[in-house]
């Protein structure tokens, strides 16, 4: 199978453009995450019952509209450090955490998640929500160790792989949404060991999530999507549509599916650098170079 680098992976830009994030809004709510909010509910639910830490400062990776991480604001009485870099991202989350009074709790920064702008240690707990995906794992999950303090807790869901996903469709999502790579449950739980995290939570929630998703259209749904057409497009319309077809049906079929994680950061130390991922010891780089050569993974 080609590798990521060989193959031609869409830009996350090119996916949440203005009706992109319209049409994925009309479906999945601010939030932008399959189970809707009550995706978000049930992960911090579980990081809860881990012991996430209340009252202190939250790393939030790809925050996107800001619906989790004002709901975190509130849930955990906590400082959320928005990552994500899409300014219309961020100019969305900052008009709503103003309009419910969060502008001092919800701090948008600009920046990659693979270079956190963050000190060691800076932060009391992390946050994801179906992102990395997008991402180059592996160096996430370093700069996530970094800027944790020894013992704080990452949450986070992703899409990941399921036993019948095919090389052709790794490779389709590659092109059409931007995933570079999927992992297995196994997978994921071998890379955030070596990224020094004590994994207490591996979950495959793929039937959970598809028995939330309605199975019948909204009354409204022919007439918003003809004024959706109207401003951006019958083609732009098909390919919205074509988006969520492919996604759907890999996911009903449990070709791909939907992980939960908690881990807790172990204690040892990474090196102490101010700004800046850290430096990869030989068995992460073995697992950088298996993830990234493989968007599907092996057994």
């Amino acid at each position: 199978m080609s590798s990521p680098d060989e193959r031609r992976v869409r830009t996350v830009f090119d996916i949440y453009t203005e009706p992109g994030v319209e049409w994925q809004v009309r479906f999945l709510g601010t939030h932008l995450h399959p189970g809707f909010e009550e995706a978000t509910a049930a992960l911090a639910s579980r990081a809860a019952h881990y012991g996430f830490s209340e009252g202190g400062v939250i790393l939030d990776l790809a925050s996107a509209l800001g619906g989790p991480a004002r709901f975190l604001a509130r849930r955990f009485a906590a400082t959320v450090i928005c990552i994500d870099l899409n300014p219309r991202m961020h100019a969305a989350l900052t008009s709503a955490a103003r309009a419910e009074g969060l502008t001092l709790s919800c701090l948008p920064i600009r920046a990659r998640t693979e270079q956190l702008p963050l000190a060691p240690a800076s932060c009391d707990g992390a946050w994801s929500q179906d992102a990395l995906c997008h991402m180059d794992k592996p160096a996430v999950l370093g700069e996530v160790a970094r800027v944790l303090r020894p013992d704080a807790l990452f949450a986070f869901t992703d899409f990941i792989a399921r036993s019948g996903l095919k090389g052709e469709d790794a490779e389709a999502l590659a092109r059409n949404w931007a995933f570079p790579s999927l992992l297995r449950l196994p997978q994921y739980t071998a890379l955030l060991d070596a990224h020094g995290f004590e994994v207490l939570c591996a979950e495959d929630r793929t039937r959970i999530v598809v028995a939330q998703y309605p199975q019948v259209r909204a009354r409204d749904q022919e007439r918003w999507e003809a004024d959706f057409a109207a401003r951006h497009g019958e083609a732009e319309r098909q390919r919205q549509r074509a988006l969520g077809q492919l996604w759907l049906t890999l996911l009903r079929a449990e070709r791909v599916g939907y992980g939960m994680f908690v881990g807790r950061r172990r204690s040892q130390s990474y090196p102490a650098r101010a700004i800046g991922p850290h430096r990869e010891s030989t068995a992460e780089a073995s697992l950088r170079r298996e993830v990234m050569s493989n968007g599907v993974g092996k057994e």
